[in-house]
């Protein structure tokens, strides 16, 4: 199994070393092929992993690159349903990468019902691969707040990673916000390709969409 990591998983490891400390885990749902906390292990960035993926096949994959490895002592594959029958600790960092923004959601909201208190003192890193915006408003009402925000471009398309810390505290978020993202639109002098990717999605969007038309139609800046 290579060690080398797509642009996306990078972007993504390295946001998730943000928040490790001494004795933390990074939890992979939708692991796949294992990748991402193997090498996570591998370079000392958490003392220990969870992987887990809701088809029996995939998560074999990763039980089989967990093996591969020789990290069988430090990790743990799971096949189940996002984090179901998964006991989260403080200082956690949850990755949910691949995955629908609706699916993130579903996942977050168990989540909320089952360990209540304990998501103070975890750390989400999500990639939506699509309903980003949906994922923002939800993440907002249910107090969640979105600390960072980055984006990569691999394979001719652009992914945008969310840092989220639950507090308990709803909040809301504009229009504009939620399409473009409260952090990131810090960040669009440095990342002028992103905004003008996210404009042209938009645009075509905006023709069958009246909430983005008016997004559109502010004047920005």
């Amino acid at each position: 199994m290579k060690n080398d990591l797509t642009v996306r998983l990078r972007l993504i490891a390295d946001l998730s070393r943000t928040y490790a400390v001494p004795g933390s885990r990074i939890i992979d749902v939708g692991s796949d092929h294992g990748m991402l906390p193997v090498y996570c292990l591998k370079n000392g960035i958490f003392a220990r992993a969870v992987l887990t993926d809701i088809n029996e096949a995939p998560a074999a994959r990763a039980a089989a690159a967990v093996a591969d490895n020789c990290l069988s002592d430090r990790a743990e594959v799971v096949c189940t349903d996002g984090l179901d029958g998964v006991d989260l600790r403080r200082n956690d960092v949850v990755v949910m990468a691949g995955l629908g923004g609706n699916n993130i959601r579903d996942i977050i909201a168990r989540i909320i019902q089952r360990d209540g208190d304990i998501l103070k003192g975890v750390t989400f890193i999500l990639q939506p691969q699509k309903s980003i915006p949906e994922l923002r408003e939800y993440l907002s009402a249910n107090g969640f707040d979105i600390s960072d925000e980055e984006c990569c471009f691999e394979s001719g398309f652009y992914y945008c990673v969310l840092c989220v810390k639950y507090t308990g505290v709803p909040y809301e978020l504009t229009d504009r916000e939620l399409y473009y993202g409260p952090v990131m639109m810090t960040k669009f002098g440095e990342r002028k390709e992103y905004k003008e990717f996210l404009d042209r999605v938009y645009s075509v969007r905006a023709r069958g969409d009246k909430r983005i038309a008016k997004v559109l139609e502010e004047p920005y800046g």
